[in-house]
């Protein structure tokens, strides 16, 4: 037994002579957290020695992997809308009778981008392209109306119809240009967004119904202030989520503003057409 494992080496290191032998080493160094790879591959042929470097920067397991941050624009969103006489008030408009379970603002946001700061996506900007349309109904038969280049609310003396329920609407291409900020829960982003959206108003439209019957065009002659910026925050946890927007701008160019009578004492004179949309609602994201 022990001449043939002697012959079977034998056999091998005869075979081995002028066959190419190659060694190879690997030193790694750190820098931070950055790892430094080399490899270093050394061919011995016929007493020539040659030597390979391959230097490789970074590992997935120290380096902090770039994570892509995913804007928060719903696909499709609705909230209970209210007009306000001043911007940063959460009460009804004065003297003018809303509606508030048929008062509503809805969109949809397409083409959405992002922005991120750091690697793991978790702040950046975050922006979109979005439409919707904002409704509100009247309970008392009222509307708004040019009186003379003025917006009042009431009825128009030209129009003797009378309604029974009445409604303003408008359209308006939207684009919000937010902050940011993501977690990450479970794999699912918990986020929440804060900034401006600049809003283009629209094809505004008064309608009213007489004794049920079919919908009535009151007017379309109305100074709608076409550009607005609202106050835009959304806070949500992957698909769903909920949103709030304050208008900055008066909903009309020259409302009809109340008078305070000679004196400075009592009621204020007529309505305040001042008035300033609130929406707050949810979100679905798909």
């Amino acid at each position: 037994m022990k001449l043939l494992k002697t012959a079977l080496c034998a056999l091998v290191l005869t075979a081995g002579i002028g066959a190419t032998a190659q060694v190879k080493q690997t030193d790694e160094t750190r820098i931070g957290e950055w790892l430094i790879i080399e490899e270093y591959e050394i061919k011995d042929n016929d007493a020539t020695v040659s030597r390979q470097t391959k230097v490789q920067v970074g590992d997935k397991k120290f380096s902090t992997p770039r994570r892509r941050m995913r804007a928060h624009y719903p696909t499709y969103y609705m909230g209970f809308s209210r007009l306000s006489n001043d911007p940063f008030s959460m009460d009804y408009a004065n003297d003018i009778s809303q509606n508030q379970s048929k008062c509503w603002d809805w969109g949809v946001y397409l083409c959405e981008h992002s922005i991120a700061f750091n690697k793991r996506g978790t702040i950046g900007l975050s922006y979109a392209f979005g439409f919707g349309r904002s409704s509100y109904k009247f309970n008392d038969g009222q509307y708004f109306y040019n009186d003379n280049g003025l917006i009042n609310y009431g009825t128009n003396p030209a129009n003797t119809s009378q309604y029974d329920e009445t409604w303003f609407r408008y359209w308006g291409f939207r684009l919000p240009i937010n902050l940011e900020l993501q977690h990450y829960v479970n794999g699912k982003p918990f986020f929440l967004t804060f900034g401006p959206e600049i809003e283009y108003r629209f094809a505004p439209k008064s309608l009213g119904r007489i004794d049920g019957g079919k919908q009535r065009n009151i007017s379309k002659n109305y100074d709608l202030n076409p550009l607005n910026v609202n106050l835009m925050a959304q806070v949500g946890y992957n698909n769903i989520g909920f949103m709030a927007k304050l208008s900055l701008i008066d909903l009309f160019q020259s409302p009809m503003r109340p008078e305070w009578p000679i004196g400075g004492e009592g009621p204020l004179s007529g309505p305040n057409c001042e008035v300033y949309p609130l929406t707050m609602g949810f979100s679905i994201f798909y």
